[in-house]
C-alpha cells in the first residue's frame, strides 16, 4: 500500500512537470509571451546617488547585515537566503528590515528580481509587504523589504509550540488579510488591469509584529486584462505544487480564479493546522486539498480540524469559513466564488465568532462533532438541490 501511494506522488509531480513542458512547447511554436516586465515601468530610481529613493548601494546593504554575517542570517530557499539588517539610509534611521540576496543559480532570475521591483514600488496596500529598497550592483540581486518578525504563516503551521498559540479570531484576520490583498491586486490596481500573484500559499503569507498578514513573493506576478468578463493570460506553469489551480495545470491559462484555488488551500491549512503536502504521511492524507475537499463532502470536517483550536470555534463561524474554503477548490473557475466574496464572507465568519455567545468547552464533545456533521452536510444538500433546479 505505501509503495503505491509513493508511486502515485511520483506519478503526480512527473505528470506536472510534463504538463510544464507541453506548455512552453506550445508557447514557443505560437510564438507567445508573457512577460510582465514589458507591462511596467523600468525599475525606479536606478541611481545610486538618490538616497531617498528604492535604489541602494551594495556598500548601505553590506553593512545594514554586517557583510551578511550569519548571525543575522534568518533563513533560505531556492531563491537564496534572507538576513535580518538594521538600515541607514535616507529616511530610514535604524530601521529593521529583512534582506533577500536572490542566488544567480536558484529558481528566481533577473526577470523574477524585475518583476517583484515593479510591482511593489507601485502597488502597495496594508497586507502586502512593503518593499523599502533594491540593489543590483555588480550583478547582485538583493531585495530588501520591511520586517516581518513573526515569519511566514507556513513556519507558524508547521511549529507545533507556537501553533496553539493564536485563537481562531487571529486566524481568521490573518485569512481576511491575505484575501483583501488578493482583492485588492484583483480588482483595485488599475481599471483597465489586474494582477494575478500566482503563487499563493503560506510560505508567501508574513506575519508582522502585530500578526497582520503580508502578501509577499511577486516574482511570478502576471498582469491581465480587467473589466471583462472571462480573461486570461497564457503562461508556462508556475507555482508551487499542491497550491496550483489544476485548470490551470491542465491548459497553462492562468485567471484571478487560480489564486483564489490557492486562497483556498491556505484556508484549510489554518482550520487544519497543517500544510498542504505533507511528504510523511503514506495514505489520502499527503495533500490536503484532496482531503479537505472529501472530509467536507462527506461532512467529516470535524475529523481534520485542528485540535488545539476545535472547541473554541463557533459552528457558524466554522460553516461560513469552511463552505467558502470548499467553494474555493472546485475543480473549474466558473464554479468558484470571486476574491470579492471570499473576503466578505470570511469577515462574516470573523463577527459571527466575535458576536455570538459560544461556551464551546462546557458542551460535550460528542455533540459537537455532530454539529459540526449536520453543518457540512446541510450545506452539500442545499448544493445538490441546486444543481438539479
Amino acid at each position: 500500500m505505501e509503495n503505491n501511494l509513493n508511486k502515485n506522488s511520483e506519478d503526480i509531480l512527473l505528470r506536472w512537470r510534463k504538463i510544464n513542458g507541453f506548455i512552453k512547447n506550445r508557447n514557443k511554436r505560437i510564438g507567445f509571451t508573457a512577460d510582465l516586465t514589458k507591462h511596467t515601468e523600468s525599475l525606479p530610481d536606478m541611481r545610486p546617488n538618490q538616497p531617498n529613493g528604492l535604489k541602494l548601494p551594495f556598500h548601505v546593504i553590506k553593512d545594514c547585515t554586517q557583510e551578511f554575517n550569519n548571525k543575522n542570517f534568518i533563513g533560505k530557499g531556492g531563491y537564496g537566503r534572507v538576513y535580518k539588517g538594521i538600515l541607514t539610509w535616507g529616511d530610514h534611521i535604524n530601521q529593521l528590515v529583512a534582506v533577500k540576496r536572490l542566488d544567480v543559480n536558484g529558481f528566481q532570475g533577473n526577470k523574477e528580481f524585475r518583476t517583484e521591483v515593479a510591482m511593489l514600488s507601485v502597488y502597495q496596500h496594508k497586507n502586502i509587504i512593503r518593499l523599502i529598497g533594491f540593489c543590483d550592483d555588480n550583478k547582485e540581486m538583493i531585495l530588501v523589504y520591511e520586517y516581518a518578525s513573526h515569519g511566514s504563516l507556513e513556519k507558524y503551521l508547521c511549529d507545533t509550540a507556537m501553533s496553539g498559540g493564536l485563537s481562531w479570531k487571529q486566524l481568521l484576520k490573518i485569512c481576511i488579510g491575505v484575501a483583501s490583498a488578493l482583492d485588492y491586486l484583483h480588482n483595485h490596481v488599475a481599471e483597465k488591469h489586474r494582477i494575478i500573484h500566482r503563487d499563493v500559499k503560506s510560505a508567501n503569507v508574513l506575519l508582522d509584529e502585530n500578526w497582520n498578514a503580508k502578501l509577499s513573493d511577486f516574482g511570478l506576478a502576471k498582469i491581465g486584462l480587467a473589466n471583462q468578463p472571462n480573461t486570461f493570460v497564457i503562461t508556462n506553469l508556475a507555482g508551487t505544487y499542491g497550491y496550483t489551480d489544476p485548470q490551470y495545470e491542465r491548459t497553462g491559462f492562468l485567471t484571478k480564479e487560480s489564486d483564489t484555488y490557492s486562497l483556498g488551500v491556505v484556508l484549510f491549512e489554518v482550520l487544519c493546522g497543517r500544510l498542504a503536502c505533507v511528504f510523511s504521511y503514506h495514505d489520502e492524507r499527503r495533500f490536503l486539498h484532496h482531503l479537505a475537499r472529501t472530509c467536507y463532502k462527506n461532512g467529516e470536517l470535524d475529523m481534520i480540524i485542528d485540535h488545539r483550536i476545535k472547541k473554541a470555534i463557533n459552528p457558524g463561524s466554522l460553516c461560513k469559513f469552511s463552505t467558502i474554503a470548499y467553494q474555493c477548490l472546485q475543480e473549474t473557475r466558473e464554479e468558484r466564488p470571486t476574491i470579492a466574496e471570499v473576503t466578505f464572507q470570511l469577515e462574516e465568519a470573523l463577527k459571527m465568532q466575535s458576536t455570538l455567545v459560544f461556551k464551546i468547552n462546557k458542551m460535550n464533545s460528542s455533540l459537537v462533532d455532530s454539529e459540526l456533521q449536520s453543518l457540512s452536510r446541510l450545506y452539500i444538500n442545499k448544493r445538490d438541490m441546486e444543481n438539479k433546479i
